[in-house]
């Protein structure tokens, strides 16, 4: 078995960049740090360093090694946080990660049955695009994660559960011209101030693989923004208009409409899970809950 304490080891080494500056933080000779490295690569029976001029970087099997350091220090971490709120008559902790879109109309429900059942849980919630996010609970950093399922380049890591599909509308200004026609096609739209999401997340790909699809040409005007209030407010107040998700615009207020575009599609709303975690009470609860509360949201739409 590899020792645990070569692996803390590496992992300073590589968020340091150099032995000597993370024997400082872990408060260790620069030869002790040495030699804790040569063991695990004797273990090994390779090299995980590649040492150079400004210091020292893990090569590729260092960043395997690397990524699994960061899961043991996140469970230690847990661990500690876990048994300090059971001291204080709590449980926990539970950290749940989702996407800008379900930030306002979702996850305010879910707390609010979540903590009626368990108002003694410890919960953190953190809004973020779907690789940070994925990257986050790969490490163990996050337990759950609420955003687009099914998307292409799914991590074998990770676990994904469909709970509802979703349908996206066309938010325009009430005194839009374009407000006066039942259903939009993205052709009609290209004259318009767009408000586009920021790459790196899933409602990108989906804006621009339904522009590609539709062969229909990027907006000549746009505003990129993954916040959902700003995108609020840019229809509202400078006429824009912008893509969004049903359950989303139950929020927006006058004077934003919503409009059915055909080539619009749908988005598939479910949970994500990293593979090896074991699941918590806490855990079981939030996710049966989140299930109840999308359901209904998808009764309401």
């Amino acid at each position: 078995m590899i020792d645990p304490r070569h692996l803390t080891h590496l992992l300073a080494i590589h968020e340091q960049g150099s032995l000597s500056l993370a024997g400082q933080v872990l408060n260790l000779s620069q030869p002790a740090l040495s030699n804790s490295i040569a063991v695990l690569e004797q273990r090994l029976g390779a090299p995980v360093l590649i040492r150079n001029a400004r210091g020292a970087v893990v090569n590729e099997l260092g960043a395997a090694l690397v990524r699994r350091a960061r899961e043991i220090r996140s469970v230690l971490e847990h661990a500690d946080q876990e048994a300090m709120l059971l001291r204080r008559g709590r449980i926990g902790p539970l950290a749940v990660g989702v996407t800008p879109s379900l930030v306002e109309q979702f996850i305010p429900d879910v707390l609010e049955v979540l903590l009626a059942e368990l108002p003694q849980l410890s919960i953190s919630v953190i809004e973020g695009l779907d690789g940070p996010l994925n990257e986050a609970l790969i490490a163990g950093e996050l337990d759950v994660v609420v955003a687009s399922v099914g998307q292409p380049n799914a991590s074998p890591d990770i676990t994904e559960e469909l709970l509802i599909s979703d349908p996206f509308l066309m938010a325009v200004h009430e005194n839009s011209p374009l407000i006066a026609r039942p259903h939009l096609k993205l052709s009609e739209t290209l004259e318009e101030l767009w408000v586009v999401p920021r790459p790196g997340g899933s409602a990108y790909a989906h804006t621009q693989a339904m522009f590609l699809n539709a062969g229909v040409d990027w907006p000549r005007r746009t505003l990129s923004t993954n916040s959902v209030a700003l995108t609020h407010q840019l229809v509202a107040r400078l006429g824009a208009v912008a893509l969004v998700n049903r359950i989303t615009a139950r929020g927006w207020t006058t004077p934003v409409r919503t409009i059915p575009l055909s080539e619009a599609g749908h988005r598939k709303i479910g949970l994500r899970r990293r593979r090896s975690r074991e699941t918590s009470p806490s855990l079981q609860a939030f996710a049966e809950i989140a299930a109840q509360v999308l359901q209904k949201h998808a009764v309401k739409l």
